[in-house]
Formats: structure tokens, C-alpha cells, sequence
């Protein structure tokens, strides 16, 4: 049975009572070779429905993977919002979602259905070629993967949307050395299809991600302290994504854990600092046309010359704070339900060259991000770089590794003196939060001052 043309809108109808559907059907294929052998090799395909209903103020979900069974799963969602309506003591809120109908499809040229299991293998291997160039290379895993997800969403409220996506996500991770051990880690890949090699070979991909590994094992550690630092583009991304976009999901500001809290209007950030997150910027992980509720994907200013403009909502977020849905609820899939959540964040570009950042007595050059912590009520961060360089009197130099960057999110931001007019985002990856959703992020090069970890 296909479950996009069996179900009826009309079985949606409950006296005093939203509710919405997800009927959603998802191909996954993965191609995982680790130290030269192939390690993993599969495609799966998962359909089902995920089902909302709100009941005065309160939630009911449910979820099943048996697509001949979703009334059922209709009239279990409704029960369990009316039964929860009667014991929370939760404010009241309802949503008003506009209607809204249509068929949206981002449009790849080599879909995975047009590249055989067979050949996505000899990609992953081919990436795998290019990561052990060196004697040194002790560990590799390469890994091609892509999906093609359909959703129907419809709601009690008329809105019936059909929506296609296509990913493609390409990775590289090489570890060298003997005694110690140093990483790189190169991935490509969004809203796309295969056309994405055109642009960078996989052999390249697997060659970058080593020579970034091996030149790492003769750089030394940094000296510690406050300094005066240049952000490139990914470790800028981090930043932006970990440090302040998740400090501007309504939920997390209603639960008193965002350091935002109550700071809309207020100047948090240098003149000029305008950051963004974008589910409408074409071709990157993060994009999509419609987020899980219903509402039109669009951009949404976030910090405007160092202003803080707005947060990331959701339908029961924006009714909460009477604003405006942003088009960020977000699921991992059928079975989840959907949450506050950042698709494309960056930061814009400004009109310095790079050469104009680096023109200082002394301070690093920083590249790229590996993950750390952050607390959001605390407006706390500590961040891995993969790679930092010395800048003295307007020159790069020494190379340094196993460097962090640690602060405070509203002083990074309140400290920038200076944003470069180049601009990049390429940072594809998931985003957890108890669900993981495929997000992105970059910007320009920035100059500001950050507390370095090292020696």
C-alpha cells in the first residue's frame, strides 16, 4: 500500500482538537570502508507516520511503522492529548498554522538511484586510496553514504505538502603517526546529488584529509592564554552553530537554559556582526522547503548589526511567545517528534581581506572544529581546533596542533573588531538534541580575541 495516496485528510477531523500527520518513506545507502576493508555495506528502506494532536494546550504523539495502520495511530495520538490535558498543569496555547499546499522536490542531477551499490563502494575505496599516501597512516575509515526522503505532511487545518529531499554525504577521517597519534578529517556533501564529485575528486578528498593528519605530527603545542585570534570559515561555523544558535531555540529559552533569555533588541555583538540561519540557501545540508509542521522554510535574522533579532521557533514556541513561526520544527523522522531546531546558520560576510585580519603584531590563525561543550544559560564554550598557525607582524608561521578555544559566547561576539568579504559554507554534518537532523554552517574569516588552550 503507498501511503501517500491511501490516506484520507478527513480521518484528521476531532472536535477542539489540532492535529498533524507525517507520513514519510526514507532510503538510505551506506558504503563504509575502515583500514582498507570494506566494514559496512547497506541499504535500508523505512516508511511509517508519525501523528500529533493538541488538546488543550497539551500533546498527544504517536508513531507507527505499519502503514496499514495509521487510523489507529490517529486515534492513539488524540487519546493520549486528551488524557494528558486532564492532569498537566502545563499554561494553555494553541497554534494557528497558515494553509498551505503544494509539491516541492530539490532537483539533483545523479541521483543515488542513477549510481549503483557497486560503484558507491568503489567511491568509499577510492577516498580510501587518497587518505594512505603515507607510511605514517595508521587508521582510515572513508565512507559514502546518501538518502532520498519523501514526506506527505497534512494537518487538520487544510495544509497538505509533499516534499522530496536528496542528501549525499561524502568523509574522509585519516589518523597518523607512531608514538601519538594526529587526526585529519575532510567531508563534502548537502542537498545534492553525485554531481557533488564534480567539484572535488574523491582521491583529493582522501589526500587532504592525510597530509592535514601527517603535517600535524610536527607542529607543536601552543602556549596558553588570551590572544588575539583569526577564525577561519568551519571553526567560525562551530561557533556560530554550537555557542549562540542553540542559545536561540525558543525551547531552550523557555526552559531558562539560554543566556539570550529576555535579550531581544539588546546589542550582544560588534557593529556589523549580522548572523543568520537559512533552511532556503540551495544545496547545503541544512536546506529544506518546509520544516515537519507544516511552515515555509525561510531565513531568519538572528543577531543584525550585533542586535539581537529574533529566535528559532517552532508552532508551539512562537504561540508561547506570540511570534511568529520560523519554520525550524524539526524531526529526525516519522517516529520523532518534532523540536526547535537550526538548519543552515553563518554568519555574513563582511568587507575585509584576509590579509587585513592577519595584519597583527601576534596572535593564531585558527582552522577548523572538533566538537567540545557548551553551556547555553552560562553563555560558556570550549571548542577543539583542528589546526592553528602563528601570526606574527602580519605573517603566518609556525604551525601548532591539539589547540582549543574556550570564552564566553557574548564576549567573542562583543570582540570581533574585524570579518573578512570572503565567505563559505561546507561544514555538512547532524546535529544532536536527543534527535539527530542534518545541519550545516560557516561564514567568513573573523578576527577576535579567545582564550587558547595548550601548553
Amino acid at each position: 500500500m503507498d501511503i501517500f495516496e491511501s490516506f484520507n485528510a478527513d480521518n484528521l477531523k476531532f472536535p477542539n482538537c489540532f492535529i498533524d500527520i507525517r507520513l514519510q518513506k526514507r532510503i538510505n545507502n551506506v558504503a563504509n570502508v575502515e583500514n582498507g576493508e570494506l566494514d559496512e555495506v547497506s541499504s535500508n528502506d523505512q516508511a511509517g507516520v508519525g501523528v500529533r494532536a493538541l488538546v488543550n494546550g497539551a500533546w498527544g504523539f504517536s508513531s507507527t511503522n505499519n502503514t496499514e495502520d495509521v487510523q489507529r495511530c490517529i486515534n492513539s495520538a488524540y487519546r493520549i492529548a486528551v488524557a494528558t490535558s486532564r492532569s498537566s498543569n502545563r499554561e494553555n496555547f494553541k497554534v494557528d498554522p497558515p494553509v498551505l499546499k503544494g509539491h516541492f522536490e530539490n532537483k539533483v542531477k545523479i541521483g543515488p538511484e542513477d549510481v549503483p551499490l557497486e560503484e558507491k563502494i568503489s567511491y568509499a575505496y577510492e577516498i580510501e586510496k587518497g587518505a594512505k599516501i603515507n607510511s605514517l597512516v595508521k587508521n582510515t575509515v572513508s565512507a559514502c553514504s546518501d538518502s532520498i526522503t519523501e514526506q506527505l505532511y497534512i494537518n487538520s487545518v487544510g495544509s497538505e505538502i509533499y516534499q522530496k529531499t536528496t542528501r549525499v554525504y561524502l568523509k574522509s577521517v585519516v589518523a597518523s603517526g607512531n608514538d601519538s597519534l594526529q587526526m585529519g578529517f575532510e567531508v563534502m556533501g548537502g542537498t545534492r546529488g553525485y554531481e557533488v564529485l564534480k567539484e572535488k575528486s574523491l582521491n583529493e578528498l582522501g589526500r587532504e584529509a592525510c597530509e592535514k593528519s601527517i603535517r600535524l605530527l610536527s607542529a607543536k603545542k601552543a602556549s596558553g592564554g588570551e590572544k588575539t585570534v583569526v577564525l577561519d570559515p568551519k571553526i567560525l561555523g562551530v561557533f556560530v552553530h554550537e555557542a549562540l544558535g542553540h542559545a536561540c531555540e525558543a525551547d531552550i529559552v523557555l526552559q531558562g537554559d539560554s543566556i539570550l533569555e529576555g535579550k531581544i533588541g539588546e546589542k550582544i555583538g560588534a557593529d556589523g556582526v549580522n548572523i543568520y540561519d537559512d533552511p532556503t540557501y540551495l544545496e547545503k545540508n541544512g536546506t529544506y522547503f518546509f520544516d515537519d509542521e507544516g511552515i515555509k522554510a525561510e531565513k531568519t535574522c538572528l543577531l543584525e548589526n550585533g542586535i539581537l533579532k529574533s529566535y528559532l521557533h517552532n508552532l508551539e514556541t512562537a504561540s508561547r511567545f506570540k511570534a511568529t513561526p520560523t519554520g525550524n520544527g524539526r524531526a529526525q523522522g516519522f517516529s520523532s517528534r518534532p523540536l526547535v531546531r537550526m538548519s543552515n546558520v553563518y554568519m555574513g560576510g563582511g568587507d575585509q581581506s584576509f590579509e587585513e585580519l592577519i595584519d597583527i603584531k601576534e596572535g593564531l590563525y585558527v582552522k577548523g572544529g572538533r566538537g567540545g561543550q557548551v553551556d547555553t544559560a552560562k553563555g560558556l564554550f570550549t571548542f577543539g581546533c583542528e589546526e592553528a598557525y602563528e601570526i606574527k607582524n602580519g605573517e603566518l608561521g609556525e604551525l601548532y596542533r591539539d589547540v582549543s578555544l574556550s570564552g564566553n559566547t557574548l564576549e567573542i561576539l562583543r570582540n570581533i573588531e574585524g570579518i573578512g568579504k570572503d565567505f563559505e559554507i561546507g561544514n555538512p554534518g547532524s546535529c544532536g538534541k536527543g534527535q539527530y537532523v542534518p545541519v550545516d554552517d560557516g561564514g567568513p574569516h573573523i578576527r577576535t580575541r579567545a582564550l587558547v588552550g595548550g601548553e
